[in-house]
């Protein structure tokens, strides 16, 4: 996934006047994403979402060409890989005490 992207980056240098169109894109993509969030009654789908919409915000910083967006790029992705697992976790965690991933059932633990 991002050892992908990054080894990518080297193509992404060729088309530079692309790379607004995508960075836009990959934003877009993410906010459309995070809105769908919002209507989500599953932890785990909504957990999953919200990692897809962290993955828009890597591309935006990746299609940005620069040093700071290929920063912000590297720390958006351990911090993507802490806390997905940590969240997934917790909410396994949560389904083996409460036998329900739905949010309405488990809203006011």
């Amino acid at each position: 996934g991002g050892y992908g992207l990054l080894r990518f980056f080297m193509f992404l240098i060729t088309f530079k006047n692309l790379n607004l169109f995508f960075m836009l894109l990959s934003i877009f993509g993410g906010v459309l994403i995070s809105l769908n969030r919002l209507r989500q009654l599953d932890l785990k789908m909504l957990i999953a979402y919200s990692s897809v919409a962290h993955m828009g915000l890597v591309l935006g910083g990746l299609f940005s060409l620069t040093y700071w967006g290929i920063s912000g790029t590297f720390l958006m992705m351990i911090a993507h890989g802490l806390c997905s697992s940590g969240l997934f976790c917790l909410a396994n965690i949560s389904y083996e005490r409460l036998m329900s991933r739905s949010l309405l059932i488990n809203k006011g633990m």
